[in-house]
């Protein structure tokens, strides 16, 4: 039987202004015993800011914009400097803003700085940090496949090569840097949920790491990916991963109200429309609303949000937050695990709906931490 106290369990990593705060948020999901942080590589958040108010979110009062990130690369090496054990995941970029050799650079020098902790999470990328800047979001799944064909291949050798695909044409391409550790690269985890990015999880991957999966179908995708891994002969370590949203409170009640406060109904329209029409409502958005190939969120006006707010019922908001206690979140973790998870990036999102919330919510999640680590 799967055992719970084998579950690896990450923290999102110190992503904003100021460094001071960031340097000292890392030391201390090091110090706790956390097993990784992820960290997101966007330009654009996912909350339109035409609802970046008071009234909406108390953040509003400490940020000016909710589309404010360092930059992916910059952070993990700082924060890989003043660590000493926790893994650094990249929860995900993608090959469209960064070329496929910049990546395998990038990665191969954070390997360096970190001593061997660095994880590449990669996927097919998000329309609202592509499009609004110049590039063209299509052909994503092949853009991908051929971005780690390309990683893989500069990877394993020194010598210049050359590449002809349909996305990118390389001529007498090098680059000679190798891994820090034991010859050995960065593990590669896919954040994949259609049937083609699967099949390029288990034909690329080292790991997989999707989000906002029920036990259910997570369980369900794993087998797929389990069954190309055995039908290309892939017997190696692997990694299944999840990143969740949590809403921690030792009173049920009390997790019901922040979950229907407005930013925490505004993050629930990330929820495809797909899922919405599977629990018998329809998406604001439209039936076939899927964010990462629809959202822009800088291109919807106030009321047209706080429209869709108005419109986000409960069944989803249940769906899209794992919530309650440290037991109920530990209970959760279980069914996880029994569906063949390794590794649980846990989002605390409470205190950007309560910020009164923010030392008992991290109480909670210490203890999750605490039992799961023995």
């Amino acid at each position: 039987m799967p055992d719970l106290h084998d579950l690896e369990i990450g923290a999102p990593g110190p992503f904003l202004p100021p460094w001071d705060n960031v340097e000292k948020n890392a030391r201390t999901i090091d110090e706790l015993g956390y097993d990784s942080m992820a960290f997101p590589d966007h330009f654009a958040g996912f909350i339109p800011e035409c609802i970046w108010i008071p009234d909406i979110t108390p953040l509003a009062l400490l940020q000016q914009s909710p589309h404010t990130y360092f930059e992916l690369g910059s952070i993990m090496a700082a924060c890989s400097v003043v660590t000493h054990r926790v893994k650094l995941i990249s929860a995900v970029t993608e090959p469209l803003r960064r070329h496929p050799i910049l990546i395998a650079q990038t990665f191969l020098t954070l390997d360096h700085i970190s001593r061997g902790r660095v994880i590449l999470g990669i996927g097919a990328g998000e329309i609202e940090n592509v499009e609004p800047y110049g590039l063209r979001y299509k052909s994503l799944v092949g853009k991908l496949g051929e971005a780690l064909e390309i990683i893989h291949k500069v990877w394993e050798t020194h010598e210049p090569f050359d590449y002809h695909g349909k996305y990118w044409k390389l001529k007498d391409a090098v680059m000679s840097l190798r891994p820090a550790v034991q010859d050995k690269p960065p593990p590669i985890w896919i954040a994949a949920h259609g049937p083609k990015m699967l099949e390029l999880t288990a034909k690329f991957g080292d790991g997989w790491i999707p989000t906002l999966l029920q036990p259910r179908d997570f369980k369900e995708r794993l087998e797929v990916i389990q069954n190309h891994r055995k039908n290309l002969d892939k017997d190696g370590k692997f990694t299944a991963a999840l990143w969740n949203w949590v809403i921690l409170d030792d009173d049920s009640v009390e997790c019901e109200r922040l979950m229907r406060t407005p930013l925490a109904k505004a993050f629930a329209l990330l929820y495809p429309g797909s899922e919405w029409t599977r629990l018998g409502f329809e998406h604001p958005f439209g039936r076939d609303f899927y964010s990462l190939k629809d959202y822009i969120p800088m291109r919807y006006d106030r009321q047209a949000v706080i429209n869709a707010i108005a419109n986000v019922p409960d069944e989803v908001l249940r769906e899209f937050y794992m919530m309650g206690d440290a037991e109920t979140i530990i209970g959760k973790l279980e069914e996880y695990v029994r569906a063949g998870l390794d590794h649980m990036i846990l989002w605390n999102a409470t205190p950007m709906f309560a910020l009164e919330k923010t030392r008992s919510s991290y109480k909670i999640m210490k203890e999750v931490l605490s039992y799961v680590k023995g």
